[in-house]
Order: C-alpha cells, then sequence, then structure tokens
C-alpha cells in the first residue's frame, strides 16, 4: 500500500469496472483486473470457459494469480498466466499494460476478449485464437498511445462487440462508472457472462 504521501498512477486516471453473471446463475466466470505498480497500470479481462461455480472458481484462481505476478512484459505475463492454468478448463484473456506517464499501452490475448478506444480516432487491438491453459498460438505484442481525451474500453463476449460511437455517443463524455454498467445493460448478452473495463485519463 502507497504512504499517504505517495502519488499512485491510478490517481491520473479515472477508471471502473463491472460485471454480471448470465441468466439463471449467481456468479460469473468473467473477472476484471486493475493493479498499479511503480507508474504502470495493469488491466486485466477474463472470461472463463463455461459459466457457474466452477468458471467462477477459476476466475478468482486467475484473479489471484495476475495480482500477484503481473509484469510489464504483457507476454510474458500472459505465457505464464497459460503454463499456471494448464490442467483446468481454460480462460480467454485480455491484459494491457499502461505506462501513465508515456501514455503507452501494450496489450496482449487470447479468445475473444476486445480492447477498444473510443476517441477522435477509434481503435481497437486483436487477440489470438486460442484457448489459456489448453492451446495458444505464440502471443503477440501490440501497442498504441492514448491521448488525454481517450476512452480505453475492454469487455468479455457476453457484450456485442460491433457496437461504435452512433450507437452510444455520450461513451465520449460519461463517467467510466456510468460507462461500465451502460455498455453492459446496451449491448449485453443475456445468455452470457459479461464485464467491461473503461480507462481514461483525468481532465
Amino acid at each position: 500500500m502507497n504512504d499517504q504521501n505517495e502519488t499512485s498512477a491510478l490517481d491520473f486516471l479515472d477508471y471502473a469496472s463491472f460485471g454480471r453473471p448470465c441468466v439463471g446463475e449467481r456468479v460469473s466466470g468473467d473477472n476484471a483486473i486493475i493493479e498499479e505498480n511503480n507508474g504502470f497500470v495493469f488491466l486485466g479481462i477474463i472470461d472463463v470457459l463455461g459459466h457457474g461455480v466452477d468458471a467462477n472458481a477459476l476466475s478468482l484462481k486467475i484473479e489471484k494469480f495476475l495480482q500477484t505476478n503481473w509484469t510489464t512484459n504483457v507476454t510474458e505475463t500472459l505465457l505464464n498466466l497459460h503454463e499456471n492454468c494448464k490442467g483446468t478448463i481454460g480462460a480467454a484473456a485480455g491484459l494491457g499494460v499502461l505506462n501513465v506517464n508515456t501514455k503507452e499501452l501494450s496489450y496482449c490475448g487470447v479468445g475473444n476478449t476486445v480492447i477498444r478506444v473510443f476517441g477522435q480516432r477509434s481503435r481497437r487491438l486483436y487477440s489470438t485464437d486460442g484457448i489459456v491453459g489448453s492451446r495458444i498460438r505464440t502471443p503477440v505484442e501490440q501497442k498504441l498511445y492514448l491521448t488525454p481525451k481517450d476512452i480505453l474500453v475492454l469487455y468479455t463476449d457476453g457484450i456485442k462487440d460491433r457496437f461504435d460511437l452512433d450507437d452510444y455517443p455520450q461513451i465520449l463524455y460519461q463517467s467510466p462508472a456510468s460507462i461500465v454498467r451502460n455498455i453492459v445493460r446496451r449491448f449485453e448478452k443475456v445468455y452470457d457472462d459479461a464485464t467491461c473495463i473503461v480507462v481514461r485519463y483525468k481532465k
């Protein structure tokens, strides 16, 4: 924990996460992880295969692993997570690291997780095919730079992929706490777990 006088990288960001289980379940196999260390912010979006108690148990295991084992090398972190998940039902995972000072985002993902940037120029990065813990292709690290007005969004495939600014123009000025809930509610697939993370720089 930081000393009261120390500044965390998260102090420069507005961020939020929100998720809900699919219809008929009380717990979700999705998870969102947001951690900070030494000027870097780690963002993880996890979608364990299946639903319910077993999926939730693995998502909590993955959360605990990433909280204590992430590094600024997203490819290395993903490969280590893959090894840690072998013998399980497996998951999709999108991992990002944001250098808060330089605004450089590094991303590496496997499976049907999505990472997008909304702003003056909308962009998206891509995950490779596979299942973390089962079979994956060689992970590919991608990078982009955020601007102070950009909205960074990560979500699982319980949310419809193809919405854009015309579908939700308020995304450019609402708070992350509002955006995550609105994305899930407006674009959800009710028969799948759904989770979303939103990050933007403070104005």
